[in-house]
Protein backbone atom coordinates (compact mmCIF):
# COMPACT_ATOMS: atom_id res chain seq x y z
CA UNK A 1 0.00 0.00 0.00
CA UNK A 2 1.44 3.59 -0.96
CA UNK A 3 1.99 5.40 1.89
CA UNK A 4 0.84 8.73 -0.10
CA UNK A 5 -1.71 7.20 -1.19
CA UNK A 6 -5.31 7.74 0.73
CA UNK A 7 -7.80 4.98 0.38
CA UNK A 8 -11.11 6.11 0.29
CA UNK A 9 -14.23 3.48 0.79
CA UNK A 10 -17.15 4.81 -1.07
CA UNK A 11 -20.22 3.72 0.28
CA UNK A 12 -23.62 3.62 -2.54
CA UNK A 13 -22.66 1.89 -5.64
CA UNK A 14 -25.48 3.67 -8.16
CA UNK A 15 -25.06 6.49 -10.78
CA UNK A 16 -23.62 8.72 -7.84
CA UNK A 17 -21.36 6.08 -6.92
CA UNK A 18 -19.94 5.70 -10.35
CA UNK A 19 -18.77 9.82 -10.50
CA UNK A 20 -17.16 9.17 -7.31
CA UNK A 21 -15.40 6.39 -8.29
CA UNK A 22 -14.27 8.02 -11.11
CA UNK A 23 -13.58 11.56 -9.79
CA UNK A 24 -11.09 9.65 -6.54
CA UNK A 25 -9.17 7.21 -9.73
CA UNK A 26 -8.50 10.84 -11.48
CA UNK A 27 -6.88 12.34 -8.14
CA UNK A 28 -2.95 11.82 -8.06
CA UNK A 29 -3.25 10.89 -4.07
CA UNK A 30 -6.46 9.32 -3.44
CA UNK A 31 -7.04 5.56 -4.05
CA UNK A 32 -10.29 3.37 -3.89
CA UNK A 33 -10.27 0.78 -0.81
CA UNK A 34 -13.48 -0.75 -1.51
CA UNK A 35 -17.36 -0.38 -2.43
CA UNK A 36 -20.15 -0.85 -0.81
CA UNK A 37 -23.69 -0.99 -0.65
CA UNK A 38 -26.55 -1.86 1.55
CA UNK A 39 -28.11 -3.39 -1.22
CA UNK A 40 -25.76 -4.79 -3.66
CA UNK A 41 -26.72 -6.56 -6.69
CA UNK A 42 -25.09 -10.23 -7.18
CA UNK A 43 -22.30 -10.13 -8.89
CA UNK A 44 -22.37 -6.06 -9.23
CA UNK A 45 -18.97 -4.31 -10.33
CA UNK A 46 -18.35 -0.22 -10.48
CA UNK A 47 -15.71 0.93 -12.75
CA UNK A 48 -14.22 -2.47 -12.67
CA UNK A 49 -14.65 -1.86 -8.40
CA UNK A 50 -16.42 -5.46 -6.93
CA UNK A 51 -19.54 -3.99 -5.05
CA UNK A 52 -19.73 -6.09 -1.77
CA UNK A 53 -22.55 -5.85 0.90
CA UNK A 54 -22.83 -2.45 3.16
CA UNK A 55 -22.23 -1.52 6.83
CA UNK A 56 -20.93 -4.69 7.99
CA UNK A 57 -18.59 -5.30 4.83
CA UNK A 58 -17.65 -2.24 5.37
CA UNK A 59 -16.30 -2.51 9.28
CA UNK A 60 -14.53 -5.60 8.40
CA UNK A 61 -12.40 -3.96 5.98
CA UNK A 62 -11.64 -0.83 7.91
CA UNK A 63 -7.92 -1.90 8.11
CA UNK A 64 -7.34 -0.67 4.57
CA UNK A 65 -9.17 2.26 4.56
CA UNK A 66 -8.50 5.88 5.64
CA UNK A 67 -11.72 7.67 5.00
CA UNK A 68 -15.26 6.86 3.12
CA UNK A 69 -16.94 9.05 1.24
CA UNK A 70 -21.22 8.33 0.69
CA UNK A 71 -22.08 8.61 -2.70
CA UNK A 72 -25.72 8.15 -2.56
CA UNK A 73 -27.63 11.27 -4.91
CA UNK A 74 -30.81 11.44 -2.41
CA UNK A 75 -30.02 14.23 0.37
CA UNK A 76 -31.66 12.53 3.48
CA UNK A 77 -30.55 9.06 2.67
CA UNK A 78 -26.86 10.29 2.13
CA UNK A 79 -26.98 11.96 5.58
CA UNK A 80 -28.63 9.03 7.35
CA UNK A 81 -25.36 6.94 6.34
CA UNK A 82 -22.73 9.68 7.25
CA UNK A 83 -24.39 9.86 10.43
CA UNK A 84 -24.27 6.10 10.82
CA UNK A 85 -20.64 6.82 9.78
CA UNK A 86 -19.82 9.04 12.33
CA UNK A 87 -21.38 7.24 15.53
CA UNK A 88 -19.13 4.68 14.17
CA UNK A 89 -16.22 6.83 14.41
CA UNK A 90 -14.78 7.03 10.58
CA UNK A 91 -13.63 9.30 8.89
CA UNK A 92 -15.07 11.28 5.73
CA UNK A 93 -12.90 12.11 2.79
CA UNK A 94 -14.02 15.24 0.72
CA UNK A 95 -13.61 14.40 -3.21
CA UNK A 96 -12.63 17.56 -5.02
CA UNK A 97 -12.09 16.46 -9.07
CA UNK A 98 -8.99 17.59 -10.86
CA UNK A 99 -10.97 19.25 -13.38
CA UNK A 100 -12.99 21.62 -10.72
CA UNK A 101 -12.05 24.53 -9.17
CA UNK A 102 -11.45 25.69 -5.70
CA UNK A 103 -10.33 28.84 -4.72
CA UNK A 104 -7.78 28.40 -1.71
CA UNK A 105 -9.36 30.91 0.61
CA UNK A 106 -12.98 28.46 0.18
CA UNK A 107 -13.99 25.74 3.10
CA UNK A 108 -14.82 22.40 1.58
CA UNK A 109 -16.66 20.12 4.43
CA UNK A 110 -15.56 16.96 5.19
CA UNK A 111 -17.65 14.23 3.33
CA UNK A 112 -18.63 16.92 0.34
CA UNK A 113 -17.95 16.35 -3.08
CA UNK A 114 -16.61 18.51 -5.97
CA UNK A 115 -17.24 17.96 -9.44
CA UNK A 116 -16.06 18.27 -13.18
CA UNK A 117 -15.81 21.82 -14.17
CA UNK A 118 -17.50 22.93 -10.70
CA UNK A 119 -15.92 26.35 -9.50
CA UNK A 120 -15.90 27.40 -6.27
CA UNK A 121 -14.99 30.76 -5.69
CA UNK A 122 -13.07 33.28 -3.01
CA UNK A 123 -14.97 32.62 0.53
CA UNK A 124 -17.34 30.89 -0.76
CA UNK A 125 -18.25 27.78 2.26
CA UNK A 126 -19.54 24.73 1.61
CA UNK A 127 -21.22 22.16 4.36
CA UNK A 128 -20.33 18.50 4.86
CA UNK A 129 -22.13 15.87 2.95
CA UNK A 130 -22.59 18.13 0.17
CA UNK A 131 -22.66 17.97 -3.91
CA UNK A 132 -21.47 20.56 -6.07
CA UNK A 133 -22.41 18.64 -9.05
CA UNK A 134 -20.88 19.22 -12.76
CA UNK A 135 -20.28 22.95 -13.82
CA UNK A 136 -21.78 24.28 -11.19
CA UNK A 137 -20.58 27.61 -10.08
CA UNK A 138 -20.85 28.62 -6.22
CA UNK A 139 -19.81 32.35 -6.35
CA UNK A 140 -18.25 34.38 -3.76
CA UNK A 141 -19.27 34.46 0.23
CA UNK A 142 -21.52 31.69 -0.63
CA UNK A 143 -23.24 29.84 1.75
CA UNK A 144 -23.97 26.06 1.16
CA UNK A 145 -25.09 23.86 4.17
CA UNK A 146 -24.97 20.31 4.92
CA UNK A 147 -26.28 18.22 2.74
CA UNK A 148 -26.97 20.16 -0.16
CA UNK A 149 -27.29 19.21 -3.59
CA UNK A 150 -25.82 21.91 -5.76
CA UNK A 151 -26.96 20.08 -9.25
CA UNK A 152 -25.21 20.24 -12.66
CA UNK A 153 -25.02 23.21 -14.60
CA UNK A 154 -26.47 25.46 -11.31
CA UNK A 155 -25.13 29.28 -10.36
CA UNK A 156 -25.18 30.53 -6.92
CA UNK A 157 -24.93 34.14 -7.82
CA UNK A 158 -22.40 36.05 -5.07
CA UNK A 159 -23.52 35.97 -1.35
CA UNK A 160 -26.23 33.17 -2.17
CA UNK A 161 -27.07 30.94 0.74
CA UNK A 162 -29.28 27.19 0.10
CA UNK A 163 -30.03 26.02 3.67
CA UNK A 164 -29.26 22.05 4.86
CA UNK A 165 -30.57 19.43 2.71
CA UNK A 166 -31.62 21.25 -0.36
CA UNK A 167 -31.64 20.09 -3.87
CA UNK A 168 -31.20 23.13 -6.42
CA UNK A 169 -32.33 21.65 -9.60
CA UNK A 170 -29.86 21.63 -12.62
CA UNK A 171 -29.79 24.67 -14.27
CA UNK A 172 -31.28 26.69 -11.70
CA UNK A 173 -29.92 30.13 -10.54
CA UNK A 174 -29.55 32.00 -7.24
CA UNK A 175 -29.61 35.70 -7.38
CA UNK A 176 -26.68 37.44 -5.25
CA UNK A 177 -28.06 37.66 -2.02
CA UNK A 178 -31.04 35.74 -2.17
CA UNK A 179 -32.07 33.08 0.79
CA UNK A 180 -32.95 29.72 0.07
CA UNK A 181 -34.15 27.95 2.90
CA UNK A 182 -33.32 24.17 4.47
CA UNK A 183 -35.07 20.91 3.07
CA UNK A 184 -36.61 22.42 -0.12
CA UNK A 185 -36.48 21.79 -3.68
CA UNK A 186 -35.61 23.67 -5.95
CA UNK A 187 -36.32 22.49 -9.50
CA UNK A 188 -34.56 22.77 -12.51
CA UNK A 189 -34.09 25.63 -14.39
CA UNK A 190 -35.70 27.94 -11.43
CA UNK A 191 -34.33 31.65 -11.36
CA UNK A 192 -34.69 32.42 -7.18
CA UNK A 193 -34.88 35.89 -7.11
CA UNK A 194 -36.17 36.20 -3.27
CA UNK A 195 -35.73 34.85 0.11
CA UNK A 196 -37.27 31.45 0.35
CA UNK A 197 -38.20 29.74 3.64
CA UNK A 198 -37.72 26.13 4.92
CA UNK A 199 -40.97 24.44 4.33
CA UNK A 200 -42.19 26.90 1.15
Amino acid sequence: MDKGTRHIAVFGAGGHGKVVVDAIERHPFLAVACVVDDHPQAGACLLGHPVTGGREALLARLGGIDAVIVAIGDNRARMAVARWLGEQGLSLASVVHPAAVVAPSALIGAGTLVMPGAVVNADARIGTNAIVNSGAIVEHDCEVGDGVHIAPGTVLCGGASVGAGTLVGAGAVVLPGVRVGSALVIKAGTVVTRDMEAGE
